[in-house]
């Protein structure tokens, strides 16, 4: 028997389908399905999701690796201190807490102070009491890791970063002194973070540094703030504290959002409020202020108020009909921008689009698997894109390797397609 045999299918209906042709296409289905499968085979086994990096590639932040107990180190995604990086197989590594006794197998790394040697933990360069592995440090030095390395006080000498172990120090000019953006209380013998008015912050943070210039304008925030906060850095470029943004005017509305993917009744109301945005380069925030105007007449528009305006509604500018997102004031009457249409149940104007296009709602994006991030119309993170014989692109199920609706429904237009054939031939 051959490896693949043709399945015997009985289609039910009126259709006037010769044997040779409905045979061509079976197989055809058949060669579809055998692709799928084997590319299922291969891909499996450790599907990374979205654009998350594996164990020694290259990162920004911690939020780039994938995998439990990963971290961004030096610029590499890997396993933080007391875990090593473990190879499951020849494409796989993971993050395994290190072996941490003398004799116990490893592959890279053991738990401070021992090392890996020849697959084997050992106690290299200390003395072994009890079982336990003890490293002596000449005075001013402590083991970082398996090192010694000096350690110094705020006023001391330093060299790098690393010997100023007083919280919120840094080497400066070769002595450790308060960061950038921390001030010294003398009273209390420490430094302390402060936000430049003066206040004091809410908590630690990081800048996410994005050098994706279409990520960078559609989102938000860049930063691990709350909603309403800035990250303000010292020392490390991506390391600070949260203090809290002020608008110009009245309090921000932090219910509504400035993200461009974000829904549209969870969107800054451009009406009566606007996004502020405080941006350096590869780093931003925003949020929503309220503009100076109030009801009858809220919008707010080169020094005046002016009333709102919806679809056929008389106006004088733009940013009258609802915001001038997807609506103009032509000849004195909101109208849909080119590439609109009206959508007369909620009065708004949204284009639909395909994956990969702008898109400002995720109900614009045509596949019910997509959804609207960072401002384009993309799969959901479960989901993969496909093209399937030229057609459109859309999103599939990687948990289904056959994909049968995609079959099946690639097959019945290859049926309607040579019926219509067949019937202009005939005629």
């Amino acid at each position: 028997m051959d490896k693949f045999t043709t399945p015997k299918i009985n289609f039910t209906g009126n259709w006037p389908i010769r044997r040779p042709l409905m045979s061509k296409i079976v197989q055809l289905a058949v060669i579809i399905i055998v692709q799928l499968v084997q590319h299922h085979s291969v891909h499996c086994a450790f599907d990374v999701p979205c654009t998350q990096k594996l164990i020694g590639n290259k990162c920004h932040f911690d939020e780039d690796c994938y995998g439990t107990n990963t971290v961004c180190r030096d610029g590499r995604c890997t396993c933080p201190t007391n875990f090593e990086e473990f190879d499951l197989d020849d494409t796989k590594t993971v993050c395994r807490l290190a072996p941490s006794k003398i004799g116990d197998s490893c592959q890279r790394d053991c738990k401070a102070p021992l090392l890996c040697r020849d697959s084997k933990c050992e106690c290299w360069g200390g003395s072994v009491l009890n079982g336990i592995c003890t490293v002596p440090c000449p005075a001013g030095q402590q083991l970082y890791g398996v090192e010694c390395t000096r350690v110094a006080s705020w006023g001391q000498g330093c060299e790098q970063d690393i010997h100023c172990v007083d919280p919120f120090n840094a080497c400066i000019a070769g002595k450790c002194q308060c960061a950038p953006g921390t001030h010294r209380d003398p009273s209390k013998g420490r430094c302390f973070a402060v936000c430049p008015d003066g206040i004091a912050p809410l908590q630690t943070c990081r800048r996410l540094f994005i050098n994706d210039v279409d990520m960078l304008d559609n989102a938000a925030t860049t930063d691990s703030c709350p909603i309403g906060y800035r990250c303000v850095t010292y020392g490390s470029p991506y390391i600070g504290h949260c203090c809290k943004v002020r608008c110009p005017y009245g309090e921000p509305d932090l219910s509504q959002s400035c993200d461009a993917g974000a829904q549209e009744e969870q969107k800054c109301r451009p009406l009566t409020h606007f996004c502020m945005t405080l941006s350096e380069p590869g780093w931003k925030t925003s949020i929503c202020c309220p503009k100076p105007c109030r009801d009858p007449l809220p919008v707010y528009h080169n020094g005046q108020c002016l009333s709102i305006a919806h679809r056929n509604d008389p106006c004088q500018t733009d940013i009258q009909c609802e915001g001038g997102v997807t609506m103009a004031c032509v000849l004195g009457q909101c109208e849909c921008k080119l590439g609109f249409q009206p959508v007369p149940v909620i009065d708004r104007c949204l284009k639909k689009v395909e994956l990969g296009e702008r898109c400002m709602s995720s109900k614009q994006c045509g596949d019910a698997a997509a959804e609207c991030r960072f401002g384009i119309c993309q799969c959901l993170c479960t989901f993969k894109q496909t093209n399937i014989l030229g057609g459109p692109p859309r999103c599939t199920n990687p948990d289904d390797p056959l994909g049968f609706s995609n079959i099946l429904t690639r097959v019945e237009q290859i049926f309607q397609n040579r019926q219509r054939s067949a019937g202009f031939s005939e005629g």
